[in-house]
């Protein structure tokens, strides 16, 4: 007698956009995000601390929490460092945006609602309704001011030492029972908007929509999308569980409990990477040169 094995809403979703990405070369659009945070991600839980830093080779991402005026305490309040799956994909929807209008001023949504339809997110209220936890990653990506830093062999080059988000308004309506609406327009600042058209890695959207429920996941799928192109030797890049448990496993000091967890993103990742040459062995896994998930010649295309 066989016995029934249940299938989860996730695995549906990555197995459906696996089989749509194998039968169909690209997609109509692409997504976008800024490679340096394809290296370095955003922390997985809260750090509950006003700094965060996270180095990954020549790359680094400096993230210091900043304050948004509260209209009810008639004060400005600090928000927190942005962290988890929320903020990455804002992030990779308004590196998106930027890129495919070629301005950093970006068009979304009146409201949280509409929004995070625009991002593929379900939509309840209440305690623990997802608008609430959209409303406070938004809050706090919004408000922090993110810095990319890439070394080079003799200098160093500091992005975005201003806010991301040099322009963030919102409506509060003077009925409290109406919806707090967001503004029509969040703009980037200058400096972001400059190196994102020179440093923007194309995505599939399919991949990234595939993979919203685990940050893990989504920065395991960027990295790749950034790493397996660059692959140079004919052997392949080495990389051990122990640099990548620095590098997608600071949240997880168990060491089995980061192996058990990375390896659920990998095998998510590559499910909707099918052109990904990644292979475990002994103490770790081996990058092989790859082609990338989107082909040249649409993202030169959709970068223009």
């Amino acid at each position: 007698m066989s016995k029934h094995v249940s299938i989860s809403p996730i695995q549906t979703r990555i197995a459906d956009a696996a089989v749509e990405i194998v039968g169909e070369q690209d997609p109509g659009d692409l997504a976008f995000l800024h490679t340096v945070l394809a290296q370095c991600g955003l922390p997985y839980r809260d750090p509950d601390t006003r700094d965060y830093i996270r180095e990954n080779g020549r790359a680094s991402l400096i993230v210091t929490a900043g304050f948004l005026f509260d209209m009810k305490e008639k004060r400005a309040v600090l928000q927190g460092i942005p962290y988890g799956a929320k903020p990455r994909l804002l992030m990779i929807h308004l590196c998106t945006e930027a890129i495919r209008t070629q301005s950093p001023k970006i068009q979304i949504a009146d409201s949280m609602s509409g929004f995070m339809k625009e991002l593929g997110l379900k939509v309840s209220g209440g305690a623990k309704g997802t608008i609430g936890m959209f409303k406070e990653q938004l809050n706090r990506l919004a408000a922090s001011r993110m810095q990319l830093m890439m070394s080079y062999e003799d200098r160093a080059v500091v992005v975005n030492p201003s806010p991301l988000i040099s322009r963030f308004d919102v409506w509060f309506p003077e009925d409290p029972r109406q919806r707090i609406l967001w503004p029509s327009e969040v703009t980037l600042s200058n400096e972001f908007f400059s190196t994102l058209k020179e440093h923007g890695l194309p995505l599939d959207p399919r991949g990234i929509h595939a993979l919203q429920h685990s940050a893990r996941a989504l920065d395991v799928y960027t990295w790749l999308t950034a790493r397996l192109p660059r692959v140079r030797s004919r052997n392949g890049d080495f990389v051990s569980w122990r640099a990548l448990q620095k590098q997608f496993g600071p949240d997880l000091p168990d060491y089995r409990n980061f192996r058990r967890k990375v390896q659920i993103a990998l095998r998510q990742a590559l499910a909707v990477y099918p052109k990904a040459r990644v292979e475990k062995v002994e103490g770790g896994i081996i990058l092989r040169r790859s082609d990338p998930p989107i082909a040249r010649t649409s993202a030169r295309k959709a970068n223009r």
